[in-house]
């Protein structure tokens, strides 16, 4: 069953692989530096016996960049999906790359002829992935060749989970191929076990976006704010992370909100970075609103004589790694993938980290744990729609005590949970000695 499964897996892949290399070539600019090193072609050589850690995006990567700090003994293959997060591993870890000791890498296409190219040439001793990064061929191959398999920071989605569970003829076969699980919430432990996860692999360590936070909001130079173009008076709303039909509505609500509230301003962060000319039409087509792009203007330089943004204008966010300090300055974060269906959400531990309110809309379902567990303490409102969005706002715009106290409860979560980090390294390190020995043991045999 299982060789059949992956014959027409692969057949699958033999047909979408012109299709793929058409769309890079045309639609799909972004793709056209990668198609080669997702297809295994010319990845050049891999460090020896190297740890290869998955993170298919920037939050994902983000997540990652702390652990790997415990991990400076080891050789490692870094692999991403997307462009953005390539881009900034690429950044983060340049003293790394260029110690010869990390390499990395696109996630190549999940084809079992491209996988196992893969392992073949880069022989890893371990494959850790980060979050939902289940692949069949990358699992299976690994299995076959006896490399452990552990995810961090583990967690199914409820559609995941029910689609796994359709298919357990053959997933059950799967996810019992897999070493360790370290899992969110206890509830993604369930999901994991009844995949056929064995009892001793799965343990729950919480969410490790908690340790990779900001220390404290009053660690930020009080003078960031002005020197990045805003006033002390401003209640700035920082939207974070957002997607097409979530721009519209924000500024939608700003233009009503700034006439009742004149300290009021906006900061769109595009969740894509191929979105910021199409976010900036979207601001200049409105009624008398310009567009302040942050890559371009005078306060990303942080002069102490920078103009002060004025209620007319929005200020764009495109530039990479400038989040943390828009929600150092904000007053109210609202994050997006949450206003429209099939995202999911993002993070909304980051603004919790820098105590601001926090406001997502009805389509959560990748974060449902931390989401309803801020609900409850007060930290985070849930929003139906975009009525309901623009009079939330208001509500906090009137009242700053709220504002107080929400963002004080969010921050009193991230607090109360840093010491996650220490705990998955712990138990990471202890995996892979455990698995080093188990094939040292088959080897001698």
């Amino acid at each position: 069953m299982i060789n059949v499964f992956f014959f027409f897996y692969e057949l699958i892949w033999l047909i979408l692989t012109p299709i793929l290399y058409f769309l890079s070539r045309t639609y799909i600019k972004k793709w056209q530096n990668s198609f080669q090193s997702r297809m295994g072609i010319n990845s050049g050589d891999f460090p020896s016996k190297a740890v290869w850690f998955h993170a298919v995006s920037v939050g994902e990567l983000n997540a990652l960049l702390p652990l790997l700090s415990f991990f400076d003994g080891f050789n490692i293959v870094l692999s991403t999906t997307t462009e953005t997060a390539q881009e900034l591993a690429k950044k983060k870890l340049a003293h790394k790359i260029n110690d010869g000791r990390l390499k990395i890498i696109h996630m190549p296409y999940d084809a079992p002829s491209i996988i196992e190219n893969t392992f073949r040439k880069m022989q890893p001793k371990a494959l850790i992935l980060m979050e939902t990064e289940i692949w069949p061929s990358l699992i299976y191959t690994a299995a076959k060749k006896n490399v452990p398999v552990a995810i961090v920071n583990a967690r199914l989605a409820d559609k995941s989970f029910k689609n796994y569970k359709r298919a357990y003829f053959f997933f059950h076969w799967l996810f019992s191929k897999i070493s360790l699980i370290l899992a969110q919430t206890p509830e993604d432990s369930r999901k994991f076990l009844s995949l056929n996860v064995s009892p001793d692999k799965v343990f729950m360590t919480g969410n490790i976006k908690f340790a990779v936070l900001p220390s404290s909001k009053k660690d930020i130079n009080s003078s960031l704010k002005v020197s990045m173009g805003f006033s002390k008076k401003n209640i700035l709303v920082i939207a974070a992370s957002t997607h097409p039909g979530e721009e519209a509505a924000l500024i939608s609500m700003y233009q009503e909100l700034r006439l009742k509230h004149p300290e009021l301003r906006l900061a769109i962060a595009p969740r894509h970075p191929e979105r910021f000319s199409v976010v900036e039409d979207l601001i200049l087509s409105a009624a008398k609103l310009e567009v302040i792009k942050y890559s371009n203007s005078p306060f990303k330089k942080r002069g102490e004589d920078t103009p002060l943004l004025k209620s007319e204008d929005i200020m764009l966010i495109d530039t990479i790694g400038d989040l943390m300090n828009f929600f150092a300055i904000s007053d109210i974060a609202f994050v997006g993938g949450t206003l429209v269906d099939k995202i999911g959400g993002h993070n909304v531990l980051e603004p919790a980290a820098f105590a601001l309110p926090v406001i997502v809309g009805p389509f959560y379902y990748k974060n449902t744990e931390i989401v309803e567990q801020m609900e409850r303490i007060g930290a985070l409102e849930v929003v139906e729609s975009n009525l309901e969005l623009k009079e939330f706002i208001e509500s906090l715009l009137n009242s700053n005590e709220r504002r107080i106290i929400m963002g004080s409860q969010g921050y009193k979560i991230v607090s109360e949970n840093r010491k996650i980090l220490k705990t998955i390294t712990d138990k990471l390190q202890d995996f892979l000695i455990k698995e080093a020995k188990i094939v040292e043991e088959a080897n001698s045999l």
